[in-house]
């Protein structure tokens, strides 16, 4: 019986401090989100280019892969505007009526540039020996930073209109701010080049063919809770 009676006393204590607490959470709170974006010009190209053969030896294959590649690898000393990597390397056999009858080899090379100009020269002379796999035009990441900065300072003040006209349409004196959030745009989508250009570029032999690099939406979100102040 004692061990009940201090429960409830106990219950008792707390109950007023309880009802305080729920008697202060905030009331006419309003969510929203407001948005700014820009369209900005690429000024990145990644492109892929493959060499590739068929010999019915591997060893002769693997040499003649390797000297196309050292010859291409050759050809980019001189083009300090320009990054390159070696990309995958395939070998694999070719079948006929169940046997092997020869071998086929493909390895890439990802050239990186911001110098687009230099980037086309460098694709003509290289073209003598390798094929144009894919090419992508996509914002730097240092000029994405950039651009997200100033959108940032955009949205917010964007965000801070909004918060006065929802305020003011509501008859509210002020608003106090609850929570914000900010948002990128996410993961940038690299834009790839038209299959008609890339069509264009195949026909293009060596001469160095002429690219259009395009924009990139990029757009930054903030979301946020207000409270309505009344009084």
């Amino acid at each position: 019986m004692r061990q009940m009676l201090a429960a409830i006393l106990l219950a008792l204590a707390v109950w007023p401090a309880l009802a305080g607490a729920a008697q202060k959470v905030p009331r006419d709170q309003v969510s929203f989100q407001v948005e700014a974006g820009r369209d900005v010009e690429n000024d990145h190209a990644l492109a892929v280019l493959s060499v590739t053969g068929e010999q019915r030896e591997p060893a002769r294959l693997a040499q003649q892969i390797n000297q196309s590649m050292a010859w291409a690898l050759q050809q980019l000393k001189a083009q300090s505007a320009l990054k390159s990597r070696s990309g995958s390397y395939q070998t694999y056999p070719v079948y006929e009526d169940g046997k092997i009858v020869r071998w086929r080899a493909r390895q890439e090379l990802q050239l990186e540039a911001a110098d687009v100009e230099a980037l086309s020269r460098t694709l003509g002379v290289l073209q003598e020996r390798l094929q144009i796999q894919s090419l992508r035009f996509s914002v730097s990441p240092d000029k994405r930073r950039e651009v997200e900065a100033a959108l940032i300072k955009e949205a917010l003040s964007a965000f801070r209109q909004r918060a006065t006209l929802i305020s003011e349409a509501l008859d509210a004196k002020s608003y106090a701010l609850m929570d914000v959030a900010v948002h990128s745009g996410g993961l940038q989508q690299p834009i790839p080049l038209h299959a008609e250009a890339m069509a264009s570029v195949a026909r293009a032999s060596v001469a160095a063919p002429a690219f259009d690099q395009g924009s990139s939406r990029i757009t930054v979100q903030v979301s946020g809770r207000i409270q309505l102040l009344r009084d």
